[in-house]
């Protein structure tokens, strides 16, 4: 029977009886069992417990980069707002894409026209951005990249007239466009000789509206036997600018348009190859190459290697 028992003894730190009891052997494991299964709950509690510190810890870091995010839409949905300022500003709005067609013409010419009309105008620098670090945190980027857009728009805010005077745009409304003739020297698609091309050939479709790329007085309306319909537009006392090969004009002289108003429809008058805008920008009353100051267009590559 002994053996079907355990004895527990009980002595105090300090001189004092011992005290001890039997157990059997079955209730000893009972016990046994039952602190196990308390140390395992205390030890599974106590994991729970930097479970649960290390999941509040992680929402705590998602929930400020959720505010941090949101402070970043924020300040993007203004970035955009300034950015769709700028491009109404400098009405950048429609993109010319390249599409096939070879629409030509104009008026036959050997004039030379000075190199420094010819070469780009020296570019002027509007505002200087302050460079990001790379280290900065997003919000503080988007910040300062807002800040420079402001200062850009302030900038553009004071020569508000100069911008609004100088051909800046594609005078043509869409995006299907093709440049397919070059300001300068080319082979005269008539005359089989070299001759220099005062403007751009613009094709598209016909009747594809042309629209004024700065503000301006229309000086001049007609028909010509090389141009066929044309415009001319004074913008102030250095640009102007001729269209030609019109389908129709939709301006008179002395009428005054704005940036992106409409003036006309390409056509195929005068001496032509097919439908086309024929588009020179005058500086000082001599031609430069429009396409030095056509912000929102993309230049072929076979048209600038003309060049």
């Amino acid at each position: 029977m002994r053996n079907n028992q355990y004895t527990v003894f009980i002595s105090p730190p300090r001189a004092g009886k011992s005290r001890h009891f039997s157990l059997h052997i079955g209730t000893f494991y009972s016990l046994v069992f039952i602190i196990l299964i308390f140390l395992i709950g205390d030890f599974i509690a106590i994991l729970k417990y930097f479970e649960s510190e290390k999941l509040t810890k992680e929402n705590s870091k998602l929930k400020n980069e959720k505010e941090e995010l949101e402070k970043i839409a924020k300040i993007v949905e203004e970035i955009e707002k300034n950015e769709s300022f700028i491009k109404d500003f400098l009405g950048l709005e429609h993109n010319g894409s390249n599409l096939g067609g070879l629409g030509q013409g104009g008026e036959p010419s050997d004039m030379v026209v000075d190199e420094p009309f010819i070469n780009a105008p020296e570019p002027q620098t509007l505002t200087t951005p302050k460079a990001f670090n790379a280290n900065q945190k997003p919000v503080q980027r988007a910040l300062d990249l807002n800040r420079n857009l402001e200062g850009i728009i302030d900038a553009l805010l004071d020569r508000k007239s100069e911008w609004d005077t100088k051909p800046s745009i594609l005078p043509v409304e869409t995006d299907r466009v093709f440049v397919s003739s070059g300001f300068g020297w080319r082979m005269g698609p008539f005359t089989g000789r070299s001759e220099f091309h005062r403007g751009i050939d613009i094709s598209s479709r016909r009747g594809t509206p042309i629209i004024a790329p700065a503000d301006g007085i229309v000086s001049e309306t007609g028909k010509d036997r090389y141009i066929g319909n044309f415009i001319r537009i004074k913008h102030n006392e250095t640009f102007a600018t001729l269209y030609g090969h019109l389908l129709k004009c939709g301006v008179t002289s002395g009428q005054k348009v704005k940036r992106g108003e409409l003036i006309g429809l390409m056509g195929n008058t005068g001496l032509s190859t097919g439908h086309h805008l024929h588009y020179e920008v005058h500086q000082n009353e001599k031609p430069v190459n429009p396409n030095h100051y056509i912000l929102n267009a993309h230049i072929p590559a076979m048209v600038l290697a003309q060049q």
